[in-house]
């Protein structure tokens, strides 16, 4: 190569290696590349947004101005809720008032239907008939055996978001059982989702409660993403299925959360050559590593051992005893829970013996029973 064609060769490497001879140009061509293609170094906060509660300033006051001893945070898990079911059962068979509830998913239609005055009896029919099942899966067949003409109706309606269906079948089932709006509710309650469009964690506590509460059980690919005021929203159990941290921020004294997921144990490798079994196992692990964050943030725990349940049963014999097991798990934390309750009594100077209300009926605390007439 000739002499003359070196000096513009070696400017080239150079910009493109972004190096130069001259140390104070090198500095100025750093900052120039920070400033023109973003920071070098991240934050680790940049990975994902903090699950905030972005819920309006007059739904947290709603919360609070109830005055909320005990808020109690309801996980997701499908079918495997119904734990949840004999947990609330428990409570009132406790005379354990619930000031407010916040779930995510399926704890999120379970905690509506009871704050919206629905009788434990009356929500364990839905599941036990079959009627809360049939209303989530509506539509689904019918979606995928016309998913060949789907281009063509595309054409005709535009292509809607993504999902086998729109949940319209569950949505029905909800709005004939729950109130238009939240005010209208017995119980403060907040239902927690995700939005899709930032990512962030968001609790749903003004506005269409049916909604909303289909929002926080749109399961990504199943469910197409729910529109409210202009934001996309998906299931809330993508980074809170339990929504501990979420209850703790609502004012209450004590958070008692129940959590439904399935244990992770040793399990045989041969099962993991099912498609099926693969993706429940990784989903398993997943919300358990999450889970266990958030069961920290609760002040008491009810786990109920339900891993027999699957995600999606109409077996009612298996129902039945994942309904029992949370019965059971939440009859073992009931001293305690009474303990802290009325250590709260009495350091806000409340009167213990008085009455506390439930939603179908008044029960005498245990110090009123005890008491001399």
């Amino acid at each position: 190569m000739r002499r003359s064609n070196i000096k513009p060769v070696l400017a080239c490497l150079a910009m493109v290696s972004g190096l130069t001879a001259n140390p104070a140009a090198w500095a100025a061509s750093a900052a120039v590349d920070e400033v023109h293609h973003g920071v070098i170094n991240r934050s680790v906060d940049a990975l994902s947004p903090p699950a905030n509660i972005a819920v309006d300033s007059a739904a947290v006051v709603a919360f609070k101005e109830s005055k909320p001893r005990l808020i109690l945070a309801l996980s997701g898990g499908g079918c495997k809720a119904v734990a949840e079911i004999g947990v609330l059962r428990s409570f009132e068979q406790h005379g354990i008032k619930i000031d407010g509830i916040v779930g995510t998913s399926m704890g999120s239609t379970v905690g509506a239907l009871y704050c919206a005055g629905v009788s434990v009896d009356a929500i364990e029919k839905l599941y036990l008939d079959e009627t809360m099942q049939d209303a989530m899966l509506k539509g689904a067949i019918v979606s995928v055996i016309t998913r060949p003409i789907k281009p063509l109706i595309y054409l005709l309606k535009g292509r809607p978001f993504a999902g086998i269906t729109s949940g319209d079948g569950y949505l029905k089932l909800l709005q004939s059982k729950l109130p238009a709006t939240f005010s209208e509710l017995k119980i403060p309650f907040a239902a927690v989702v995700t939005n899709l469009t930032d990512g962030e964690t968001t609790a749903l506590a003004t506005g269409d409660l049916p909604r909303s509460v289909l929002a926080s059980n749109c399961v990504p690919t199943l469910y197409r993403p729910m529109m409210l005021g202009g934001k996309l929203y998906v299931d809330g159990g993508l980074k809170a299925n339990l929504p501990s941290t979420i209850a703790q921020g609502m004012g209450a004294d004590i958070v008692v959360a129940a959590l439904v997921d399935t244990a992770i144990k040793p399990v045989n490798n041969r099962q993991f050559k099912s498609k099926k079994n693969l993706m429940m196992r990784v989903m398993d692990i997943m919300l358990a590593n999450a889970d266990k964050q958030q069961a920290h943030a609760s002040d008491i725990l009810i786990y109920p051992d339900v891993d027999f349940v699957p995600g999606m049963t109409k077996d009612r014999d298996i129902l039945k005893r994942g309904i029992a097991a949370g019965q059971k798990a939440a009859d073992s934390v009931i001293g305690r829970i009474k303990t802290e309750l009325l250590a709260v009594d009495r350091k806000k100077g409340l009167d213990p013996n008085r009455l506390v209300e439930i939603p179908s009926k008044q029960v005498e605390t245990e110090d009123s029973k005890s008491s001399p007439e």
